[in-house]
């Protein structure tokens, strides 16, 4: 009985949110055609809006970010759906684990090898270590695991995988970073899915193990909740599930059909994309399966986006474009929602800056302008917020708990210099090379990347008290978004400021102890 009462609870619930997450998304259709409107209001004294060469140029590019970023997150939420229950494993697959290294803490890899050695399962597992450490050869040896390395390091983690399919033969190859642990059950809950011949690979949800080791790290968790829970699960629903680097399992047919793992500092995505193209069909799986480790440290945040965004932009203009018509519609969409992820630095940027001109340049014209366009692009931000937090809330995973999201709002609008850097990068082809992601909590983050931050504030400071000092600028939206964004900026810098001075603490205390140990 109560078990009856539960599920009736549980598909009301269901019902309530699949319906409350329609609506909001037609209030949000509506708000984003409102927003649009701004450009063609009449202006007294600036006349017709779209005229405007730089006006139209930004609107042009509002609606392209729009698009993709909103209506097609949006519509991925809609159409999210889990896959169904495989069984649990296949007897005629053989399986290749390999666990990938590169100088990374020797605590760290023994733990991923241990957890990918005690899956169950009929599996060999192999560490592929690209530093070429003898204590991690005897530690695999120790395991009962495979150790393979090689002699260059040609194109990063891509390399080490391809070297590693040249001496394995197993008929499915998983593949775990370092700082992720399986669980005992990882390929029962994942290998079945391959008795679909044509299924090339299948991802599972990253999640991470080290809540509540820094702020950064839970805001950090944050950000992602969104792409590896609903996100994710909408592009599973269109046929478009990619490739995360982590958690995967790949065939290896797939794989030798594009000529192995795709090098790059996106990899993992660009493998994504030629398997699509090449034809073959990908699976989600939204369970928790091996906890990872999110960036601890800002320099550990900022080194993980720069290269992540960086690699995603590239193939966003070079291989997208060309594999474009070998993906459906829908692979189609779900790549452009990924590739689009980072765009949130320039369109932070363009604001931020249009925010600080019109504080300090701007006339009384131009100020009722900006102040009309704020009016129209707040009902589409409050709708996407709600928008984001009902598909969050619908498909997380039960071990997730319910958050407001802001430290990942804050994160995520303070890292816009890196962000932008990525894309300009990309559209200019100045290269980035390849920086494994810090694990630990001893890394500092030089001032100096945070100068475009702390410019941004200080402009925002003076702007403010020139526009109301000089101008006589009574309260309004204008005054309100410019204290909005220099208060996003001022709490990432202060977090940031407590952070170093935690670490030169710590590193005093520690040189203290060292001398007296002398």
């Amino acid at each position: 009985m109560r078990l009856t009462i539960a599920k009736s609870r549980a598909s009301f619930r269901e019902f309530l949110l699949t319906w409350a997450l329609r609506v909001a998304t037609a209030l949000g259709c509506l708000s984003f055609l409102y927003y649009l409107s701004w450009l063609f209001e009449k202006d007294e004294a600036l006349g017709d809006r779209w005229r405007s060469p730089l006006l139209l140029v930004l609107m042009i590019l509002a609606v392209i970010y729009g698009s993709v970023q909103l209506l097609g997150n949006w519509y991925l939420y809609l159409v999210a759906r889990r896959p169904k229950i495989t069984p649990t494993s296949i007897p005629n697959l053989s399986v290749d684990v390999f666990v990938t290294a590169c100088g990374e803490p020797y605590d760290l890899v023994e733990r991923a090898l241990k957890a990918a050695c005690a899956m169950r399962g009929n599996h060999m597992t192999w560490l592929l270590d690209d530093g070429a450490d003898e204590q991690f050869a005897r530690l695999a040896e120790s395991l009962g695991a495979g150790y393979l390395t090689r002699q260059d390091h040609l194109n990063a983690k891509a390399g080490n995988i391809n070297a590693a399919l040249a001496k394995t033969n197993g008929d499915i190859i998983v593949i775990f970073d370092i700082d992720h642990a399986p669980k005992p059950d990882f390929l029962e809950k994942t290998v079945g899915y391959f008795s679909d011949p044509k299924i090339g690979f299948v991802q599972v949800m990253l999640t991470f193990a080290n809540v509540q080791e820094s702020w950064v790290a839970d805001a950090a968790i944050e950000t992602s909740l969104e792409y590896y829970n609903p996100t994710s699960l909408g592009s599973y629903g269109v046929g478009g599930a990619t490739l995360m680097g982590s958690n995967a399992l790949i065939r290896r047919a797939a794989l030798e059909s594009i000529g192995g793992y795709q090098p790059g500092l996106a990899e993992d995505l660009a493998t994504s994309i030629s398997l699509h193209a090449a034809g073959w069909k990908s699976v989600y799986v939204a369970e928790p399966l091996a906890p990872g480790i999110a960036p601890p440290t800002f320099e550990a945040w900022f080194v993980q986006q720069l290269k992540w965004a960086r690699g995603v932009f590239e193939l966003l203009v070079t291989r997208y474009p060309k594999l474009f018509t070998r993906l459906t519609w829908g692979q189609r969409l779900a790549y452009l929602v990924r590739m689009t992820k980072y765009w949130i630095g320039p369109a932070v940027a363009i604001h931020l800056f249009a925010t600080i001109g019109i504080l300090i340049f701007g006339d009384a014209p131009v100020r009722g302008a900006f102040h009309s366009y704020l009016i129209h692009i707040a009902p589409l931000v409050g709708c996407d917020a709600v928008i984001r937090y009902l598909g969050l809330y619908k498909w997380r995973h039960q071990t997730i708990q319910r958050t407001s999201l802001m430290r990942a709002v804050v994160l995520v609008y303070a890292t816009w210099p890196i962000y932008l850097s990525a894309w300009l990068m990309a559209l200019f082809r100045v290269p980035l090379g390849f920086k494994p992601t810090p694990k630990s909590l001893d890394g500092r983050l030089s001032p100096i990347w945070l100068a475009p931050q702390l410019i941004a504030v200080v402009l925002l400071i003076v702007g403010l008290l020139y526009t109301v000092a000089v101008k006589d600028h009574r309260p309004s939206l204008l005054l309100l978004f410019a204290i909005l964004q220099g208060g996003l900026q001022s709490i990432f810098l202060a977090r940031w400021m407590s952070a170093d001075l935690i670490y030169w603490q710590s590193k005093r205390a520690h040189n203290n102890k060292m001398a007296m140990n002398k």
